[in-house]
């Protein structure tokens, strides 16, 4: 058999270039915006194992939302300037790329009999590879395996990237979304749970680049020429015109990437809709996972340092609204004061106090785990109602396509980093109808939610990024459309950055 290298193979080797380049630059701007890792599931202040940031940790007990955030240059990051939600947009719409392309690749390495070429069929091809390194660091070329292109470690190299780095890359990727990692809860405790996951990708990166260096490397000590007419052409009669050709291709890569860079950061809501047109069909798939988490007290944060008061350990993002109607809440316990609202399109609008919740929760919890989508995550037991129950009760009227929360927060007011507003957040009634989506009133079984964690009531929205479940819940309202509402975007940081509502990755 042939172990050459036909056009397919080239294609792909040209189109993994882009998507490889694509998805670290777009993953180092997700990780600039919380540039920590850590070693377990909980992201306690101090307890890194690694940093990326120059940022002190923060003192505040009430932490603002961009406040970590670490300003990468456009240079670096895709686009730079600590787009989080733009960074992940190109993200995943090259993840959808380099996926397809890896399991077209699989599907014809197998067809082909190609696998050969990356798989040895040897025990001696392992030393054989040690000899190779060696006449590698005495700057002599090794000599390819017998019938192959590569020498033996060539074919281990290669084999590990495309066979082992890839699929390892593309789980941990999976499993940093809420949606799959809630679903399959065992799986991601069995990997290690969440940060741990995050840092094993963060790993699969580096290797990336480790290999691009040493890669580009051997190309050049195999003769850059020779090396690139066989990319181009599938053999090495044409080194010259093989060089022109593969370093404008270079070129090229390199040219998409400024243009991305500029598009990015001049046409952010073009971007989009780029992501929406490719990411949206299969993400919305996820809706069909409804989160099942298995996590029980003693997973809660806090519980593996013993300590008795853990509320003060799950990690609050944003600052409490300050208005007079909210402290006069605050100062009076909330208890005999507040009042959640649900009204809009249903039957039976409604208002219901802490009591009332309470009675109807009929003591219903559930300990799941917290996804940011800076990258943080906290466990924590919450005592609530189904928000499927309340709907139940209200009576949604036909035509009802969404639910849409309302807080006490106004942005402007309450985070001086970002632009005046109501923070509100919408979902489709299928995410509202979702199992453990719940309406919260107290956390890890000691009393009262804290004010920095939403205080007295909130949405939690599992299946989700952290930001779309609402702190300081202040009225629910059933709609038949959520896109007329300011923005039409569903959400307050959908309306002003430039996050989608589909969240589920």
């Amino acid at each position: 058999m042939d172990l050459g290298f036909p056009w397919w193979l080239r294609v792909e080797h040209f189109l993994n270039i882009i998507f490889i380049t694509f998805l670290v630059r777009s993953g180092l701007e997700i990780l600039g915006t919380y540039p920590k890792l850590y070693r377990s599931q909980h992201t306690v202040p101090g307890t890194a194992w690694a940093q990326f940031t120059v940022q002190e940790e923060a003192k505040h007990k009430y932490y603002t939302v961009g406040g970590e955030y670490s300003d990468y240059s456009p240079r670096i990051s895709l686009p730079g300037r600590g787009l989080l939600g733009l960074g992940r947009y190109w993200h995943f719409i090259t993840v959808t790329g380099f996926v397809a392309c890896w399991i077209t690749y699989l599907v014809l390495l197998l067809a082909t009999g190609q696998w050969r070429r990356y798989v040895p069929t040897s025990w001696d091809t392992f030393s054989q590879a040690g000899q190779d390194m060696l006449a590698y660091l005495a700057f002599t070329m090794p000599q390819p395996l017998d019938g192959m292109v590569f020498n033996a470690l060539q074919q281990l190299s290669y084999g590990f990237v495309i066979l082992v780095l890839t699929p390892l890359v593309i789980l941990t990727g999976a499993f940093q979304s809420p949606a799959i990692a809630n679903h399959f809860s065992r799986i991601t405790r069995l990997l290690g749970g969440r940060q741990v996951i995050r840092s094993i990708h963060f790993l699969c990166m580096v290797g990336y680049v480790v290999f691009f260096v040493v890669h580009l490397v051997l190309v050049f000590l195999h003769g850059y020429l020779h090396e690139t007419s066989k990319m181009v052409f599938g053999h090495s009669d044409k080194p010259i015109l093989g060089g022109i050709i593969f370093s404008l291709g270079l070129l090229l890569v390199l040219a998409l990437h400024v243009f991305a860079t500029r598009w990015t950061l001049t046409k952010g809501r073009a971007v989009e809709k780029l992501h929406n047109l490719v990411v949206r069909p299969w993400s919305n798939l996820l809706y069909k996972l409804p989160s099942r988490m298995h996590y029980d007290r003693s997973n809660i944060t806090g519980k593996d340092v013993g300590l008795a008061n853990t509320t003060h350990n799950f990690r609050g993002s944003g600052r409490p609204p300050e208005t007079p109607e909210y402290l006069a809440l605050m100062a009076n316990c909330y208890e005999d004061d507040y009042v959640l609202e649900i009204g809009g399109y249903v039957e039976r609008p409604m208002t219901l106090t802490l009591a009332e919740l309470r009675e109807l929760a009929a003591g219903h919890s559930q300990t799941t785990l917290h996804h940011c989508v800076q990258g943080f995550t906290s466990i924590g037991r919450w005592r609530g109602i189904s928000m499927s129950t309340l709907l139940d009760l209200a009576g949604p009227l036909p035509g009802a396509t969404d639910v849409v929360y309302t807080s006490f927060q106004n942005m402007g007011r309450d985070d001086a980093l970002y632009e005046g507003g109501t923070y509100y957040e919408s979902t489709p009634m299928v995410e509202a109808r979702l199992p453990q989506t719940i309406i919260a009133f107290e956390l890890n079984d000691e009393g009262e939610i804290p004010a920095k964690n939403g205080a007295p009531v909130r949405l939690r929205l599992e299946t989700s990024t952290g930001f779309r479940s609402l702190k300081w819940l202040e009225r629910i309202e059933v709609v038949n459309r959520y896109d007329i509402i300011l923005e039409g975007r569903g959400g307050y940081f959908e309306d002003t950055d430039f996050y989608d509502r589909n969240q589920l990755i």
